[in-house]
């Protein structure tokens, strides 16, 4: 079964490599990522929707906690957003891609209205920033679910006997794309489209004109000239008027792009990083990804401290992975994914050594956001 993932993630973009002349700009986020199902699953048990996460990623089994009712509203790693019915009831019919948003600079507050186990009653602080209404066979297309938040078979002629049903048990349709279209009798046929995503901007204007948009909007997108080198000082001139603002950065996304579950090169993100120093504290052993066992033996990621802080940084090269010694190897080999034990050190790292990491931003609790290695103080 293919990879794939739950919802359409952006690739990072290269000034250097990526023409993106023609191409619609906007500025990131930093919220909620979340998909709106029409209102398909609004009150089902999450267990009986066929897409959510219920599993647990490490050990396939059932989850020990999973919240009990579906919304509609789903998140990246397709856990029910407990939204309150006033709320939702603002929301079209049809299916939409997008971000809950509480502003500028305030991710933990939206993380902490949206992440709750029962509706928050500050959800008057959030909206709804919609920037895709994909058609539900791409949404929901066959292919295999499998990171470290989500496990999930997706198998889009089950699912859509599952919606049809549905459908006939609610007697509602969905407008946008695609549309449930009645044929012959009770049969359904749904319209499979390859939407554009330059195409999606008209039907979501359309989709959203008579919605509150102090609840849910349509995200503003700029059309970038079509000479590349002038779209890429563009690109450069709206980051910047972004972060001037206390925005954290840009979305570049083709034109042309169909919305796909998967990272891929047609929508980019473009965003700073700041860099600070830390010292080693020690290693976590290496674990099996879903592109292989390559880590398996070696150091998995940097532990450092932080300002009193303990962070994991990874983004190591084959080399700066490799443990002082064989014992250290064969230890990690059969341990992986944990913390290494105190005596061991890597070839080319010790304990209090200095390293300086780049980071996105610090969260409302000093916590660097994306941290990742860059290299060692000593070699500077």
């Amino acid at each position: 079964m293919a990879k794939r993932e739950f919802l359409q993630l952006a690739d990072r973009y290269d000034p250097h490599r990526h023409n993106v002349a023609g191409w619609f700009i906007s500025e990131k986020l930093d919220g909620t990522r979340c998909f709106w199902d029409g209102g398909l699953t609004r009150g089902l048990p999450t267990e009986q929707v066929p897409w959510a996460s219920i599993l647990d990623p490490k050990t396939g089994e059932k989850k020990a906690k999973i919240k009990p009712v579906a919304t509609g509203l789903w998140s990246r790693y397709g856990n029910p957003i407990m939204a309150p019915d006033w709320w939702l009831n603002q929301l079209p019919c049809c299916p939409l891609d997008g971000e809950l948003w509480a502003g500028r600079g305030k991710f933990q507050l939206c993380r902490s209205i949206c992440g709750g186990d029962i509706p928050d009653e500050r959800f008057d602080k959030i909206v709804f920033a919609v920037y895709s209404t994909p058609p539900l066979d791409a949404i929901f297309s066959t292919g295999q679910i499998k990171n470290t938040n989500m496990v999930c078979n997706v198998e889009y002629p089950s699912i859509e006997t599952w919606i049809l049903q549905r459908f006939d048990s609610r007697g509602r349709r969905f407008k946008g794309v695609p549309v449930p279209k009645r044929c012959l009798g009770d049969d359904f046929r749904f319209l499979q489209l390859d939407q554009p995503f330059g195409k999606e901007l008209a039907v979501l204007n359309t989709a959203l004109e008579n919605t509150d948009a102090s609840v849910c909007y349509l995200h503003p997108q700029t059309k970038l000239i079509d000479i590349p080198d002038g779209a890429n000082q563009q690109v450069e001139d709206y980051l910047q008027r972004v972060l001037d603002q206390g925005g954290e950065g840009v979305v570049i996304r083709n034109p042309e792009a169909v919305w796909t579950p998967k990272r891929h090169r047609a929508i980019l993100k473009y965003k700073p990083f700041s860099d600070a120093e830390a010292r080693v504290t020690g290693f976590t052993s290496g674990r099996e990804t879903a592109k292989g066992s390559r880590l398996l033996g070696k150091i998995g990621a940097l532990i450092v401290d932080y300002q009193g802080k303990r962070l994991e940084l990874a983004g190591l090269t084959d080399a700066e992975r490799e443990f002082a010694d064989p014992m250290a190897r064969d230890w990690a080999t059969n341990n992986p994914g944990i913390d290494a034990p105190y005596w061991a050190e890597g070839k080319q790292f010790k304990k209090g050594q200095a390293v300086t990491f780049k980071y996105r931003e610090l969260t409302d609790d000093g916590i660097p956001k994306e941290a990742r290695y860059w290299r060692r103080r000593d070699a500077e």
